[in-house]
């Protein structure tokens, strides 16, 4: 992932949170998902997969014939920003696009675009959820990120993937989300967490391994989810943890 010094933000109305992994399958569009819902936020959908934040939300972009993201990146900063799609007990959303994938889109238009558009909506806090790995719209998303909240699986390679990451991130302000950690999570990975954080990031509070996560067709956030039961409330929980760890840090 090719880090870019983060921007002023100083005419910003809304705080920028890109949620970034250096590899897939762990757990960050969730993340984005339930923290934009807990921090009453935009999420910005940078994540062109089919199985993403915008399917989660439950649209579906080869059913419009206009992709709005793509319309206002291609119109710049200047031109009229995107509006939000918005739905009780789920999180404002621009919604991404399968053409995101082939996109050519300058990092610094990015850039340009997320802080017009963080100054246009009404909104204390942009998320944006990012695709896996290095590419040109999460470079930009980091050019004006106030935090970058970073995934944490405790096993072998996640934890490598991690390490290198953050050697990237060394000049952003850093959120740790742990997240999919078993009951019992392994000592060495929780001892390795620590030496990479080493007083420099803040780890946030453990998201558990929710396995019935993966089955359920999330629409509403968890974090807003009106009655909800046991288990939805104790994972919302742990999701407003990370919420109030990125709070903190902004």
């Amino acid at each position: 992932m090719h880090a870019c010094a983060p921007a002023s933000l100083t005419a910003m109305s809304a705080r920028v949170i890109v949620v970034a992994a250096a590899k897939g399958g762990v757990g960050k569009t969730t993340l984005s998902y339930e923290l934009s819902a807990a921090l009453g936020g935009v999420l910005v959908d940078l994540d062109w997969d089919a199985g993403g934040a915008t399917r989660m939300w439950g649209f579906d972009p080869g059913a419009v014939v206009r992709a709005p993201l793509l319309d206002a990146l291609e119109a710049g900063p200047d031109g009229k920003p995107p509006r939000p799609k918005r739905r009780p007990n789920q999180p404002a959303l621009v919604p991404s696009h399968p053409d995101l994938a082939a996109s050519t889109v300058d990092p610094d238009l990015v850039a340009d675009c997320l802080q017009a558009w963080a100054s246009a909506w009404d909104t204390r806090y942009v998320v944006v959820d990012t695709h896996p790995g290095a590419n040109p719209l999460t470079d930009g998303a980091l050019q004006v990120a106030d935090v970058v909240v970073v995934p944490a699986v405790l096993a072998n390679r996640e934890m490598a993937a991690l390490e290198a990451m953050l050697r990237d991130l060394q000049e952003f302000r850093v959120v740790i989300a742990p997240t999919m950690v078993p009951a019992v999570p392994p000592r060495r990975y929780v001892d390795r967490l620590e030496e990479l954080a080493a007083g420099r990031h803040r780890v946030a509070p453990p998201v558990s391994e929710h396995r019935w996560l993966r089955r359920r067709l999330r629409r509403s956030a968890l974090v807003l989810q009106p009655n909800p039961g046991k288990r939805v409330t104790a994972a919302a929980r742990e999701f407003r943890g990370l919420a109030q760890t990125v709070e903190d840090s902004t």
